[in-house]
């Protein structure tokens, strides 16, 4: 089952400043899930998705994919399900008609904890 909360962004500031540093709304959602579906990672009429992985504390991982630099007919993270370790989550950003959208984090339900319940 999955549980989605909108939180203010300051509470999720290490795990923002890990992924999307540049990110400036006043609201991030939040999703408890132990997994995760990448969705229009190429550019489709103005809108696209980036994701980036953390630590639950905010350690940024080094290992940084441009998903899009393949066709779509071609990408093999476009429909790709991943599981979410319990320390880690996914960030999922981008712009939908052109214009930056707020970020969803997904977190395992094993550390819905850490996040004060969220």
């Amino acid at each position: 089952m999955h549980n989605m909360t909108k939180v203010k962004s300051k509470s999720m500031k290490p795990i923002i400043q890990a992924t999307f540093p540049k990110y400036r709304k006043r609201t991030v959602n939040v999703e408890v899930t132990d997994k995760v579906t990448f969705y229009d990672v190429n550019w489709t009429g103005g809108t696209k998705s980036e994701y980036h992985a953390c630590t639950i504390s905010g350690e940024p991982l080094e290992n940084r994919v441009n998903m899009g630099i393949l066709p779509p007919w071609q990408n093999p993270y476009e429909g790709l399900e991943i599981e979410i370790p319990p320390g880690m989550v996914v960030v999922e950003g981008g712009w939908f008609c052109g214009k930056e959208r707020n970020l969803y984090i997904y977190i395992n339900p094993a550390d819905q904890k850490l996040l004060g319940g969220n």
